[in-house]
C-alpha cells in the first residue's frame, strides 16, 4: 500500500515539473496559461495529499502489526483501504481547484493579469492563500500528527518484543521508514514555504525565496527517489560488492591475471566495443 502511494506521489511530481517547465517564462495564450495554473495547483496539492496518505498508512501498519513479520490482510480490506485513500488524495485537490475557479470567477473576472509573470501557477494572493496554502497546511499538520503517533506506536511495539535480536531488527526497520517519511515531509514543507514567501512577497525585490523555490521544485523528485532507493541497506550492498571485487583482483603482470581482468570487464558491461580482443592477449 505504501509503495503504491509512493508511486502515485512520484508520478505527480513528474507531471508537476513537466507542467511547470511548460509554463515558465509565461504563455502567450491566456486560457492555456490558466489551464496550466489549475493543473499545477491540483498536482502540487495531490503530492502533499499522497504523503498524508502514506504517513497515515504507516501508522495503521504499525498498529496492526506488533510483530516483526507483517500479518497478511484480506484482499477486499486492502482494496477498500486503497479506495478510501484514493478518494482523499484525489478529492482534496479537486475540491481546492473547484474553490479556486469559483473564487476566480466571483472575485476577479480577469484571466491572467494576476498570475505570476514568471510562470503560470500562482494566482491572486487571496485565492492562493485560501485554496492552496490553507489545505496544504492542514495536510502537513495531519502528516506531523501521523509521524508522531507512528513513532510512539513503534516505540511501544518494539518494547513488547522478548527476543533482543528481533527487537533490534524491528527497531531498525521502523526507524528506517520513519526517517524516510520525515525527510520527504521536510523537503516538501520547505519547498512550499519558499513558494508561499515568493508569492506573498515581491520576486523582483527579494528573489532569494523565488530562486530557492525553483531549485527545490526542480530537484524534489530526484531527491525523493534517492531518499527511497539509497538507504543504508542499498549502500551496504554496493559496499559489499566493491569489497568482494577488490578481494578477487589477482596480481598484476601474469597472463592469467590479464585473462581474468578481460573476462571481468566483458561480464560487467554490455558495451559492444568491449567485446573485441584489442590488444591481442599474451599467449600462455
Amino acid at each position: 500500500m505504501s509503495g503504491t502511494a509512493l508511486m502515485y506521489m512520484l508520478a505527480n511530481m513528474f507531471l508537476t515539473q513537466l507542467f511547470y517547465v511548460v509554463g515558465v517564462g509565461g504563455v502567450q495564450e491566456d486560457n492555456l496559461c490558466l489551464c496550466l495554473a489549475f493543473g499545477i495547483h491540483y498536482l502540487r496539492l495531490a503530492i502533499i495529499s499522497w504523503l498524508c496518505v502514506m504517513t497515515y498508512d504507516m501508522l495503521i501498519t504499525f498498529r496492526n502489526n506488533v510483530n516483526l513479520n507483517p500479518r497478511p490482510e484480506p484482499v477486499n480490506l486492502l482494496i477498500s483501504r486503497f479506495v478510501k485513500y484514493s478518494l482523499f488524495a484525489w478529492g482534496v485537490p479537486s475540491l481546492s481547484v473547484i474553490a479556486a475557479s469559483v473564487m476566480r470567477v466571483t472575485v476577479n473576472h480577469q484571466t491572467i493579469d494576476n498570475l505570476n509573470p514568471y510562470n503560470c501557477w500562482f494566482f491572486e494572493k487571496t485565492i492562493y492563500n485560501v485554496t492552496f496554502a490553507v489545505p496544504a497546511l492542514c495536510c502537513f499538520a495531519a502528516i506531523v500528527d501521523s509521524l508522531v503517533r507512528s513513532w510512539l506506536t513503534a516505540r511501544a511495539t518494539v518494547g513488547l518484543q522478548v527476543d533482543k535480536k528481533t527487537r533490534l531488527k524491528m527497531h531498525r526497520k521502523r526507524t528506517l521508514q520513519l526517517h524516510l517519511y520525515v525527510k520527504i515531509a521536510t523537503l516538501l514543507f520547505a519547498v512550499n514555504v519558499f513558494g508561499y514567501v515568493a508569492r506573498n512577497g515581491s520576486p523582483a525585490s527579494d528573489p532569494v525565496a523565488w530562486i530557492a523555490y525553483n531549485v527545490g521544485h526542480s530537484l524534489q523528485g530526484i531527491l525523493v527517489a534517492l531518499a527511497v532507493t539509497c538507504n543504508c541497506q542499498v549502500l551496504k550492498i554496493y559496499t559489499r560488492s566493491f569489497a568482494r571485487r577488490r578481494r578477487r583482483r589477482p596480481r598484476n603482470g601474469s597472463a592469467t591475471a590479464l585473462f581474468d581482468k578481460r573476462d571481468n570487464d566483458i561480464s560487467d558491461t554490455t558495451y559492444l566495443q568491449n567485446l573485441t580482443w584489442d590488444p591481442v592477449p599474451l599467449p600462455v
